[in-house]
C-alpha cells in the first residue's frame, strides 16, 4: 500500500507542477525509464564485473546464466527502443520521449528537448535495428545468413549512451518544471544481483568443503 501510495504521490506532484497530460506523460516515461535502468543495472552487477564472475557464474549455472544474459541485454535494447519510437507506429498510440514537443509551451524549452530527442534518437539506432530485424521480428535473411546487412554492434557502450541520452531529455525537462531531477543511474538495493552472487559465492564455496572433506576420507 504504501509503495502505490508512493506512487501516486509522485505522480500528483508531477501533474502539480506541469499540468495534467504532461505530468501523466512524464510520471509514465519516467517509470518506464526507470525500469530500463532496473535491469540494465542487474545485467551489470552480474555480467560486468570481470572475468573472475563470469568464471563463478559458469561455475554456478552456465546454461541459466546464459539465459539471464541474453534476456536482460535484449529487454533493454527493446527498452530503448520502444521509447524513441513514433507517437503513432501502425496507428497505435504508444509511450515515447516523441510525445513530449507538442505538450512544452515554452518555444526555448520545446527547442532544448527536439534537439534532446533527436540525440537520442541517434544513439539508440542500433537498438532499434536490431529490434526491428531479430527481438521484435526475425528477419529471414538474416536468419537464412543471406543478408548482405549485418546487425549493427550491440555493445554495453551503446547502451550506456542510449541511456544517458534518455535521460537527458527526461533531466531537461523535470529540471525547467520541477528544479530537480530524478536519480535513474542508482546504485543496487538489497535483494537483487548482489544479493544473488553473495548467495552463490557462499554455496559454491560450501560445495567446495564439501568436496575436498570427501576427498580426504
Amino acid at each position: 500500500m504504501s509503495r502505490e501510495k508512493s506512487a501516486e504521490e509522485d505522480q500528483a506532484r508531477y501533474i502539480e507542477k506541469m499540468g495534467q497530460k504532461l505530468g501523466e506523460l512524464f510520471y509514465a516515461t519516467s517509470i518506464e525509464l526507470s525500469r530500463a535502468h532496473w535491469r540494465w543495472e542487474q545485467y551489470r552487477i552480474l555480467f560486468g564485473e570481470g572475468q573472475r564472475q563470469i568464471d563463478l557464474l559458469n561455475e554456478a549455472a552456465p546454461i541459466f546464466f546464459g539465459i539471464v544474459h541474453d534476456v536482460l541485454f535484449e529487454d533493454t535494447l527493446l527498452a530503448i527502443a520502444r521509447l524513441v519510437e513514433r507517437p503513432k507506429p501502425s496507428g497505435k498510440r504508444v509511450l515515447t520521449v516523441k510525445r513530449f514537443p507538442p505538450l512544452l509551451a515554452d518555444p526555448n524549452l520545446k527547442e532544448q528537448v527536439c534537439t534532446l530527442i533527436g540525440k537520442a534518437k541517434t544513439s539508440a539506432q542500433f537498438a532499434i535495428d536490431w529490434r526491428n530485424r531479430r527481438l521484435a521480428h526475425r528477419d529471414l535473411d538474416l536468419s537464412l545468413s543471406r543478408s548482405l546487412e549485418p546487425l549493427p554492434p550491440a555493445t554495453r557502450e551503446k547502451v550506456e549512451e542510449s541511456l544517458s541520452a534518455l535521460r537527458a531529455v527526461l533531466d531537461c525537462i523535470e529540471i525547467e518544471n520541477c528544479d530537480g531531477h530524478v536519480l535513474y543511474d542508482i546504485s543496487s538495493v538489497p535483494g537483487g544481483a548482489k544479493s544473488l552472487v553473495r548467495v552463490i559465492k557462499g554455496g559454491l564455496l560450501r560445495q567446495r568443503d564439501r568436496r575436498a572433506r570427501w576427498e580426504r576420507g
